[in-house]
């Protein structure tokens, strides 16, 4: 085997045109994750992120043909997977021996249907792609055949295989950390660390659990992840000190699906930070069933400054049907929570869940103004592969109509969500406020609008 086999992996282009001057992106932690295991495995290996370098697909293919690289992988979700077959094929247009590959939760869930619709595509790496990606490619650089290798669905002539799923890994706490170093890091800043002055380098990114507890019916995050792997505290701070002694982080952005897994495990987190005097300012999203005000004091002292909660429906028995398992009374005291314990708070909603009509999805808007949070975003529901919703919906109807609602009144009433919730007094006052505080808030406040807001309330703030 030649262990100097180069492999290129590629962010595709996400953001559009339209938000490109935004510069508001999070690093792809999963494909930097699966470089370091390549990397661990003797491979020679290089990141195109080209969202965050803002490439077109034709800038996108144009890099990767003029690489070395002998492998090319793809990492993708459900809205850029169009993007991926694009820029495959005109990669395939100009340099056939390339072998290109696919990862990532929607192909996960679409494997066979990917390889059909793009002969470009030479195999697809389902689930977690740390084990996979290396035995695949060991396997076929000794020309050796990869039908015993789980987790692969791959093309052998006019057929297309699926092996058995791979098993998940165990233990998270032994997997190489992200392969940081072969990402643009000065490019990356979250719209809502701007606020703060911090960009690239000074802004660093963590995952310290997989998996999910709960089973949203919209969400495939624990179908995908398969069981709640978490990493031990001393493991998440050891890497916080990573990043703040080698990169000068100095905020970071926890990007679990819920932070608060456990008090305890959360308790500890926060006072090794506190112990090892880590002068860090830090985000999460948690569940508001876990949030009490003891352990909110405690985060709030050792650092975090942003907490985003899924709160979806202002209406109790959408949230039943949906199996959020939270109720309106529990959205009110963990809003009350956060607010009290001086932390930024910001609440998603969805429009379009399975019940909804006008008069729920007016009841979610009226609830975001009850709740009151600094941020609410506002989205519409669509059912992704990987998640009950899209099975149900594949089994009801042939497209993905909302019974109700149709697709114009949806957007119409998404518009209306951001319209209502933040062209009010309170939230000016709000702005005002924060924009005395700290000048960096008007710029964050402007990049808000652009990218979630509806068309009326972008046209009143652009004009």
């Amino acid at each position: 085997m030649k262990l100097n086999t180069s492999i290129l992996l590629v962010n595709p282009p996400y953001i559009k045109e339209i938000y490109k001057k935004l510069s508001a992106s999070r690093p792809p932690l999963g494909l930097a994750y699966v470089a370091a295991s390549l990397e661990q495995a003797g491979f020679k290996v290089e990141i195109l992120d080209a969202d965050a370098e803002l490439l077109s697909c034709e800038e996108t293919a144009e890099r990767i043909i003029r690489s070395s690289a002998k492998y090319v992988g793809f990492t993708s979700v459900t809205a850029t997977i169009p993007l991926v077959y694009e820029i495959s094929y005109l990669v395939k247009a100009k340099d056939v021996k390339k072998i290109i590959f696919v990862g990532g939760i929607h192909v996960t869930f679409t494997a066979d249907q990917t390889l059909k619709d793009c002969p470009a595509i030479d195999f697809v790496v389902r689930g977690e792609g740390e084990v996979t990606a290396p035995e695949v490619i060991k396997n076929l650089e000794k020309g050796e055949d990869i039908c015993k290798i789980k987790g692969v669905t791959f093309r052998k002539g006019e057929e297309i295989i699926t092996n058995p799923d791979r098993e998940f890994i165990e233990d998270i706490n032994n997997i190489p950390l992200p392969a940081r170093h072969l990402l643009p890091i000065h490019l990356y800043s979250p719209w809502f660390l701007q606020n703060m002055g911090f960009r690239g380098r000074e802004c660093a990114s963590i995952i310290t659990a997989r998996g999910c507890p709960n089973r949203c019916v919209f969400c495939s995050s624990p179908f995908f992840w398969k069981r709640v792997r978490i990493r031990t505290p001393e493991s998440v701070v050891s890497e916080i000190e990573f990043l703040v002694n080698k990169y000068g982080a100095k905020h970071i952005d926890f990007l679990d699906d819920t932070l608060i897994l456990s008090e305890e495990r959360m308790e500890r987190i926060c006072r090794l930070i506190l112990e090892k005097s880590l002068d860090i300012k830090w985000t999460c999203y948690a569940r508001i069933n876990h949030i009490t005000f003891d352990l909110v004091k405690l985060m709030k002292r050792a650092g975090c400054g942003f907490i985003q909660i899924g709160v979806e429906s202002g209406n109790q028995n959408i949230l039943d049907k949906v199996s959020k398992n939270i109720t309106l009374e529990q959205a009110r005291k963990a809003a009350k929570i956060v607010k009290r314990a001086g932390i930024k708070l910001m609440c998603d909603f969805m429009i379009g869940l399975p019940g909804d009509t006008r008069e729920t999805v007016n009841q979610t808007i009226e609830f975001a103004k009850e709740l009151n949070a600094d941020f609410a975003f506002f989205s519409i529901t669509v059912p992704f592969p990987g998640t009950v919703l899209y099975d149900d919906y594949r089994r009801q109807r042939a497209n993905f109509n909302v019974p109700v609602l149709t697709n114009g009144e949806l957007q119409d009433l998404c518009s209306e969500a951001y319209y209502s919730f933040y062209y009010r007094p309170a939230f000016f006052r709000r702005i005002l406020a924060w924009v005395i505080r700290n000048p960096y808030e008007i710029k964050n406040f402007y990049s808000l609008v652009k990218i979630q807001i509806g068309k009326e309330l972008r046209k009143i703030f652009t004009k």
